[in-house]
């Protein structure tokens, strides 16, 4: 199982490639490169945000979980210990609810009990 980072570096890396592919149609198309047409401008931008990201998520690797920018954005943990993270998180949440449940039912029936003193 892989890391939904290194899927998402895959995905990136082929959105890129298209979009540089239908750039350089559009380019081949009319001769020159015109910024100030929409059609060529939004997907470059769209390219240079994307390629920034890849590297971003590139350069951050080698480095250990939690310690890098786009940590708290998209996981770079394996797949396997992220869901038995997130169980665990889970396990203990639901622990914690059931001390509040019990706390409010114990409330409830200290009140009435007191209010029939």
């Amino acid at each position: 199982m892989e890391s939904p980072s290194s899927r998402l570096t895959r995905v990136l890396g082929g959105f890129i490639l298209t979009l540089m592919v239908m750039a350089s149609i559009v380019v081949m198309d009319a001769g020159e490169l015109v910024f100030s047409d929409a059609l060529v401008a939004a997907p470059v931008a769209i390219g240079v945000i994307s390629s920034i990201l890849l590297v971003v998520m590139i350069a951050g690797k080698s480095r250990p979980h939690g310690g890098w920018v786009t940590d708290s954005w998209i996981s770079r943990e394996p797949e396997g210990e992220m869901r038995e993270r997130l169980e665990r998180e889970r396990d203990e949440a639901s622990m914690q609810d059931i001390g509040s449940k019990w706390a409010r039912m114990e409330m409830r029936h200290l009140e009435s009990k007191h209010g029939e003193e």
